[in-house]
């Protein structure tokens, strides 16, 4: 439970999943109760956004980990050593250069995602022909659940939008950092 008092107004939030036990182990909750002066929160981070209270503990503490299957690190290695076109084009012409580290294929729980922003708390998805199907739209559904869960916000493009409207795409993308910060 994360207990914060701003302008002696007391909050009590309980924490989400990825904020329980290090290294997704999620038999033990673990209690945090942090207290929050005004003074002590940046401007960016006060006041309500979106579906979040606007205010974060700090998270670049050892205990902040997404949860990952670590069998899917050799397959996300292979799969940056062959980047489709569409995220080769993204990555070398933005994301390598985008004002937050991005980091390409990362595994997130059971999934490999194709980008992902700790610092925006994003996910970057491209998706080919194989996520139109009917199975592949089910799939991606609950996919994107599951991260959501974890606080994420999913992007999707399509390979098309990515190599035909890319300054659309890029400004999609430079757009969400203004709605964060």
């Amino acid at each position: 439970m994360i207990t914060c008092s701003i302008i002696h107004s007391p909050l009590t939030i309980n924490p989400p999943c990825f904020l329980r036990g290090a290294r997704g182990d999620h038999s033990k909750t673990k209690q945090l109760n942090l207290e929050f002066q005004q003074h002590l929160i940046p401007p960016f981070l006060r006041g309500v956004r979106g579906d979040r209270t606007g205010i974060m503990p700090k998270l670049n503490d050892s205990n902040f980990h997404l949860p990952y299957n670590p069998k899917l690190i050799p397959i996300a290695k292979q799969l940056r050593k062959n980047p489709t076109r569409s995220e080769k084009k993204l990555w070398q012409d933005f994301l390598r250069n985008f004002p937050f580290r991005v980091l390409r294929q990362r595994p997130i729980d059971n999934f490999i995602v194709d980008f992902y922003c700790a610092a925006l708390l994003l996910v970057i998805e491209i998706d080919g022909e194989s996520h139109f199907t009917e199975q592949g739209k089910l799939y991606d559904a609950e996919r994107t659940g599951i991260l959501e869960g974890y606080g994420l916000k999913v992007v999707r493009f399509t390979n098309v939008e990515v190599l035909q409207s890319f300054e659309g795409v890029c400004g999609e993308l430079l757009g969400l950092i203004e709605g964060n910060f």
